[in-house]
């Protein structure tokens, strides 16, 4: 299927281990015979003015910006089939391939975290995000997503739009209606796992790895968590370490 991938990061000063992750979907993209695309800041030209004056240049609008690259590469470009992957998305697997019957498919996340008054008790949450997004040509569910996000953000107080609001949030909720086909094998990683990858195991990563569905083959490695807790050698530890969430 000709299929189109779309990435994309501001245009200098990118992180050494986010262009490790760049780099690493490149290769897969070139194992799957994919077409690749990066834009820059300019995917905030995107955006409607009145959306960027509430949301400001962050996740928020990206989200949107997302859906309007993924329509024009199957609407005007040509694509049957497009891709979006997040730039902090490190590909383990070059032979992945994203499996979809219907016209549409996002990601499933197993995300370990401290349980709530659990005194180091770890929970579990199987949550939809869009760190990958798949869509085929034709797909009602895109131009409805459009209009969706559109409608929300038009009606939202800008001191309580959330980051998650029209991404992984609003896909949770439509997921519960809609039981959209889900991509487990791009998943993400919480802080406790990075934690214990970092050390080569840990209680954290035992529970990902049992609670998985089937080995993941990427990984959304949550740049925002990544930025405020990490310095970029912890980061190529982490990457080093994430063959161990195959190993199982």
């Amino acid at each position: 299927m000709n299929t189109l991938v779309i990435q994309s990061f501001r245009n200098q000063d990118i992180p050494p281990w986010i262009q490790r992750c760049l780099d690493s979907v490149r290769v897969w993209c070139d194992v799957q015979g994919y077409q690749r695309c990066f834009v820059g800041d300019e995917i905030f030209d995107l955006v409607p003015d009145w959306y960027m004056e509430k949301t400001g240049k962050g996740p928020v609008a990206t989200d949107f910006a997302r859906l309007v690259l993924i329509r024009e590469a199957l609407n005007n470009q040509g694509f049957e089939q497009a891709i979006w992957l997040d730039a902090d998305v490190f590909v383990l697997d070059p032979t992945m391939t994203l499996d979809c019957p219907g016209s549409c498919a996002f990601g499933q996340e197993v995300w370990v975290q401290q349980a709530k008054g659990g005194a180091g008790k770890l929970e579990v949450r199987k949550n939809v995000h869009n760190a990958v997004c798949l869509f085929r040509r034709g797909c009602v569910v895109l131009p409805f997503l459009i209009e969706t996000v559109l409608s929300i953000i038009r009606r939202a107080n800008p001191d309580k739009i959330a980051p998650q609001m029209v991404g992984p949030k609003l896909l949770s909720a439509l997921h519960s209606l809609h039981d959209f086909h889900l991509l487990p094998q791009v998943g993400a990683i919480s802080p406790d796992v990075t934690r214990d990858i970092i050390a080569g195991g840990g209680p954290a990563l035992a529970l990902l790895q049992s609670e998985s569905v089937m080995p993941v083959q990427a990984l959304n490695l949550c740049a925002s968590l990544i930025g405020s807790e990490m310095n970029n050698t912890e980061a190529d530890q982490l990457i080093a370490g994430l063959p161990l969430l195959i190993c199982h």
